[in-house]
């Protein structure tokens, strides 16, 4: 498998507020994340098929999309076109141009089952986004695994033929963010009120992180990384 490890997108650093899960915020690794995604999306025939697998109760992406786009989720929920097993999709054989799927690997048993069956779904040339949390909290009862930018590079060479690992939040900004999410934590647990000076540990981890080039390097020991993401294509066949 052709791999590369690259890190945190630049385009997304220093520049204007990037809008995020939680109204307009100067730095967010999934907002960031997320923009990457939107481009890659804008850029697409405007007869491809989107399906994003394990969408949850929002439909992510659908207005940067602006094709067919499907979204499917084990629950029924308002958010979903039909319901499915993301090891089991009720889809042919390399049917759809792009598959996202979000946050999703570690809630399943078997990640490599469902990377196959997202690879079985794209049509030849396809692209898959794939991303997964690495230095995040436990988030759900079924919340089973982390990954290293190596460790996903490894699980989806097994699968795809070549592709790239994305890192959005490098040591210092995943640092803050864990700094934030305990503190915000500790003040819910001892009924304090909420303080907002907590927000500037990931933006000061996010300066560091600019100013520290070994911190968000994919390969380098010592390093986190908050979130993973996996763009990788299918072979284009004979």
């Amino acid at each position: 498998m052709e791999l590369s490890l690259v890190p945190t997108p630049t385009h997304a650093r220093g520049g204007p507020p990037i809008p995020g899960r939680h109204g307009t915020v100067p730095h967010d690794p999934i907002a960031r994340r997320d923009r990457f995604i939107d481009d890659r999306l804008a850029e697409l025939p405007e007869t491809s098929v989107v399906v994003n697998v394990g969408c949850g109760v929002v439909r992510r992406f659908e207005p940067s999309a602006a094709r067919r786009y499907l979204a499917t989720d084990l629950r029924l929920l308002p958010s979903v076109d039909f319901v499915s097993d993301a090891s089991a999709l009720p889809l042919a054989d390399g049917s759809v141009d792009v598959v996202l799927s979000l946050e999703l690997l570690e809630h399943v048993l078997e990640p490599a089952v469902v990377l196959g069956e997202l690879a079985r779904v794209l049509r030849p040339g396809g692209t898959v986004m794939v991303s997964v949390p690495s230095a995040v909290p436990r988030h759900d009862d079924n919340d089973y695994w982390r990954f290293t930018a190596q460790g996903l590079g490894q699980l989806a060479s097994t699968v795809f033929d070549r592709g790239e690992v994305h890192v959005f939040g490098g040591t210092f900004e995943a640092l803050g963010c864990l700094a934030e999410y305990y503190t915000a934590l500790t003040f819910h647990v001892l009924h304090l009120p909420s303080r907002r000076g907590r927000k500037l540990f990931p933006t000061v981890g996010h300066w560091l992180d600019r100013h520290t080039s070994w911190s968000t390097s994919p390969t380098a020991l010592h390093t986190l990384a908050f979130d993973l993401l996996f763009v990788g294509t299918t072979p284009l066949g004979d």
